[in-house]
């Protein structure tokens, strides 16, 4: 039987995922996601955090801001830092995820933030060493490096759980964040099937 929008809120109404989907008027299939196993690893971003759209992002080419990047893409935004030690064992699972799902509509970043004392070399570095392939090196390029970090309000949670890194958003065509998951599951949250199922239903929703 073929939901309708309004359905889909009404019964989705319990899940914290669909209340920002509801707000945000997502396409259809991604608000189908709402009912998908996976979404009970995802939550609603607290009040008042955002993607910072003006805050530099510096890579090995240059110099860009959210939009100039991300424009009319859908992403899967890890925040990582050296320091966060799950933040070291998830990148391997985000990079197959981006060697699979990667296209012109969707992209899986990893942007290193609240880590000022790793350079873009070292992440460079460190994704040679661990054979990261399918991951563009990128870093917050704010003055101290926590831009990401205090605009999306990482330490912030509605539940009011203890938060902190890894953390991970799904950010629509227009750089508006969806819902985000924190923390890590055994045997690694991107290798979960049912995790990198609803990605990659996710990946193909803006297409």
């Amino acid at each position: 039987m073929n939901l309708t929008r309004r359905t889909l809120i009404g019964t989705m109404a319990a899940l914290p995922f669909a209340r920002a989907a509801n707000a945000q008027a997502l396409p259809e299939a991604v608000l189908q996601l709402m009912n998908h196993p996976a979404a009970v690893y995802f939550e609603a971003p607290p009040g008042g955090s955002g993607v910072p759209i003006n805050i530099p992002i510096n890579t090995t080419t240059g110099t860009y801001n959210w939009m100039q990047m991300f424009a009319g893409k859908a992403v899967l935004l890890d925040l990582w830092a050296s320091w966060c030690a799950p933040c070291l064992i998830e990148t391997p699972g985000l990079n197959l995820l981006a060697s699979q799902l990667n296209s012109p509509k969707f992209e899986v970043i990893v942007l290193k933030t609240a880590d000022p004392k790793t350079s873009l070399n070292d992440l460079g570095k460190f994704y040679k060493q661990q054979q990261i392939t399918d991951l563009t090196p990128m870093q917050d390029g704010s003055n101290d490096g926590w831009g990401f970090f205090r605009s999306m309000k990482v330490n912030t949670r509605n539940n009011a759980k203890t938060a902190g890194l890894p953390m991970a958003a799904l950010i629509d065509t227009d750089g508006r964040e969806i819902a985000r998951t924190y923390g890590s599951i055994a045997g690694g949250k991107w290798n979960n099937p049912q995790i990198a199922d609803f990605i990659a239903k996710f990946s193909k929703a803006w297409s």
